[in-house]
């Protein structure tokens, strides 16, 4: 999904469309956020297979702790392994989100430092 794009720039991944499917493409990234494409049932067939162009891919989700617990792993177009894990508590969630791709501390509990340090994530990745 096209995550990497400003807000105001959504149009331009949209070329042609009404400008109504702008917005009801931001609400889906901002205020509904969906990992599948397919799931914006009110934007037509062709829209989200052009959508589907998202250059990120899930390549592993795990649920640990009863689905209290989700790690993903994101790769990126140039390979780069990126993680993000959610952990739930009774009363809040935490969310972990890699600023890189890699690390180089290598703490051998830890998966991402397994990976090595590659780069740092732009910001809108």
């Amino acid at each position: 999904m096209p995550y990497l794009t400003h807000p105001d720039d959504l149009g331009d991944l949209l070329p042609g469309q009404p400008s109504y499917r702008v917005d009801q493409l931001r609400r889906w990234l901002y205020r509904t956020p969906v990992l599948d494409v397919q799931e914006m049932t009110n934007l037509p067939t062709d829209v989200r297979a052009t959508l589907e162009l998202w250059p990120f891919t899930v390549e592993v989700a795990r649920s640990a702790d009863g689905g209290r617990t989700v790690k993903w792993l994101f790769r990126a177009p140039d390979g780069a392994a990126l993680e993000a894990v959610l952990i739930g508590y009774k009363d809040r969630a935490t969310v972990c989100i890699s600023s890189q791709a890699g690390c180089a501390l290598g703490c051998t509990f830890c998966a991402t430092g397994q990976f090595g340090f590659e780069r740092h994530l732009e910001a809108g990745e």
